[in-house]
């Protein structure tokens, strides 16, 4: 798990394995690529260096001089890195089966046209382009582990947001985050190959894009920021 740490990493992890933070982090890599995911799949050498990495991100977090802003960031990346790789792959029937069943700003009818949107997105556009034999199928599946992947960052730096007690009780700005995310991913790939606007305006799609700076600047509650629109 820690091979691409320094000396000095590895022993900062160790002794956080048997704090609260370490066996939660330790259970959701398990979780994740061990028992009960995609990634359980992929090489090891693969494994160890998405987990190596996880870690590395811990690491610099904690010798940060503003350690909650770097979780945010770091937050913000994974959940945008999350929202546009999982609305290429969404299925209808994923979607009404999610959290997001009741949006309307997001159709899971996009991965109907992977193969256009391919053109859009740098990594899935190269590996079409390595191998042109790939089927729709396959960039898909491509665009399901990096979505796995991402959720992998996403949720193990929200275990490492909770100990940090950022959380809120009621009213918390994660999910709804995600949500706008995805309304956001949603838009401008409609937009790339000119599928109608599933938005009422186009300040609806600029508004769900902003809640991603309340949550970068440091809003106390980056929900309430955003749902009030205060001046960030």
């Amino acid at each position: 798990m820690t091979d691409q740490l320094s000396d000095e990493q590895r022993d900062i992890i160790k002794n956080w394995q048997e704090s609260f933070l370490g066996k939660a982090l330790a259970k959701h890599t398990r979780d994740y690529f061990y028992e009960h995911t995609t990634l359980k799949d992929i090489p090891e050498n693969a494994k160890q260096e998405l987990i190596g990495e996880f870690y590395k991100k811990i690491f610099e977090m904690t010798q940060s001089e503003e350690p909650l802003l770097t979780m945010r960031g770091y937050i913000a990346s994974y959940v945008h890195s999350y929202a546009m790789y999982q609305v290429l792959c969404l299925t209808e029937s994923e979607k009404n089966s999610s959290a997001f069943k009741d949006s309307s700003g997001i159709s899971g009818e996009l991965h109907q046209h992977i193969r256009k949107l391919a053109e859009h997105h740098v990594e899935i556009k190269s590996l079409a382009q390595k191998d042109d034999s790939l089927s729709d199928e396959e960039l898909l599946a491509f665009c399901r582990i990096k979505t796995v992947i991402s959720m992998f960052y996403m949720n193990g730096m929200n275990i490492v947001r909770c100990e940090m007690k950022d959380m809120i009780k009621e009213g918390d700005w994660l999910r709804p985050f995600i949500s706008s995310m995805l309304i956001w991913e949603e838009d401008n790939n409609r937009k790339h190959i000119g599928l109608p606007c599933l938005l009422a305006t186009e300040e609806d799609a600029q508004r769900h894009a902003s809640f991603l700076n309340y949550v970068t600047k440091g809003s106390t509650n980056p929900l309430f920021a955003w749902e009030a629109g205060d001046v960030e």
